[in-house]
């Protein structure tokens, strides 16, 4: 996949919903890590929206932090 359709998770404002495939190109982790993580109550906070699973930006920043420490 082109690096342009990599979403850069520091230019996006924290208000803003990336799905799963986004948030695995972002961070690095496999879609298939992070359904593992939701369904173990790990990993970012999601929501789902009209039946659509959504991570909020501001969300996955602070798992990231969280992560790091």
């Amino acid at each position: 996949m082109p690096t342009s359709e990599i979403p850069n998770i520091n230019e996006l404002p924290d208000h803003a919903y990336m799905t799963r495939k986004q948030v695995a190109l972002a961070t690095n982790f496999t879609q298939q890590s992070l359904k593992m993580w939701a369904s173990e109550g790990r990993g970012p906070k999601f929501r789902k929206i009209e039946g659509r699973l959504r991570y909020q930006v501001s969300d996955v920043r602070a798992w990231i932090q969280r992560s790091q420490s």
